[in-house]
């Protein structure tokens, strides 16, 4: 008979790569984590982990095993969404996280909503880009991810997840006032500016790479000149003249920069698109069900705003 416990354990193993990140997202010391996994191994009658030098991985069958037990874990979820279903009325405590724009321009409207129509759901939010959020929803830690996927950058592994999409925006080009091109009534080509220097997200996270592989598609590489993951901080250096930037418009939607132009890119489509993520099988539970659709809801009508400043800057 499988552990639950102990296959969580490993799944966690396969997405932290190491068994002290693992020990600390338990909240064990990590030879605890190795026992463990050492008695899954007795269990499953398979080798599990392997020395590859200093370090330890998983093996094929450890990972194929992660595989299979994401059935075992939506199958949980399911359980407990039914136990839900049968109780009475809708209520308890989600752990959300949301990332700097999406927490501002969605989520608060969001809980100021829910406050006044479901008062007995507390909602908990962290500000978190997906790259450290994503690893805390598999853990458990969250039980709601809203997050970004870009156009040209590789989505985040959905595996075991249920995804729900917000909505999708259009990526502009932002530049200083004073720029040469800011003047001219066109979208303008990312080609056209292989000699600028650029501002963008850090280039281990996906709001950095977009702006690498946007350029990269140009036929350039970018020259980082300010990183930062703040679109407001981004806006303000671009008005300073430090450099461009490709800006989302729910980045801008509630305020305008009087420094900055904001241009269509003409040569590449780019967008980026705001998503929910849960545990699959926990979307059938009614507070989660709550929760996603005062997401939907909000998300509507941020996106009718949105449509309006597509049209303005035309």
């Amino acid at each position: 008979m499988l552990n639950v416990a102990r296959l969580r354990l490993l799944r966690e193993f396969a997405n932290r790569k190491t068994i002290a990140a693992t020990a600390d997202a338990f909240f064990m010391s990590p030879s605890a984590v190795s026992q463990q996994l050492s008695t899954l191994e007795r269990e499953t009658g398979l080798e599990l982990l392997k020395k590859e030098g200093r370090n330890v991985i998983l093996t094929d069958a450890a990972l194929q095993l992660v595989k299979d037990s994401e059935e075992i874990f939506s199958a949980l979820e399911k359980a407990e969404a039914q136990v839900s279903l049968m109780s009475e009325g809708v209520g308890g405590t989600i752990e959300l996280s949301a990332f700097p724009t999406a927490a501002c321009r969605i989520i608060v409207p969001m809980l100021v909503r829910l406050r006044e129509t479901t008062p007995n759901i507390a909602l908990h939010v962290s500000d978190l880009e997906p790259e450290v959020a994503l690893p805390m929803l598999r853990a458990e830690d969250l039980d709601v991810m809203v997050y970004y996927d870009w156009t040209l950058v590789p989505s985040i592994p959905s595996q075991g997840l249920a995804i729900t999409e917000l909505l999708s925006e259009r990526v502009y080009l932002a530049m200083p006032k004073d720029h040469p091109l800011a003047g001219q009534n066109r979208p303008i080509a990312l080609s056209e500016l292989e000699n600028e220097s650029w501002i963008a997200g850090l280039e281990s996270t996906s709001m950095g790479a977009v702006v690498q592989a946007a350029t990269g598609r140009a036929g350039f590489d970018a020259n980082y000149r300010f990183q930062t993951m703040d679109f407001e901080v981004i806006l303000t250096a671009v008005a300073a003249g430090l450099g461009l930037a490709l800006v989302p418009s729910l980045g801008f939607s509630e305020q305008r920069h009087g420094g900055v132009v904001f241009k269509r890119v003409a040569d590449i489509e780019l967008r980026r698109t705001i998503k929910a993520a849960v545990r699959k099988g926990s979307e059938q539970t009614p507070l989660t069900r709550v929760v996603l659709g005062a997401l939907r809801d909000i998300s509507d009508e941020v996106h009718q705003r949105l449509e309006k400043i597509d049209e303005e800057i035309g």
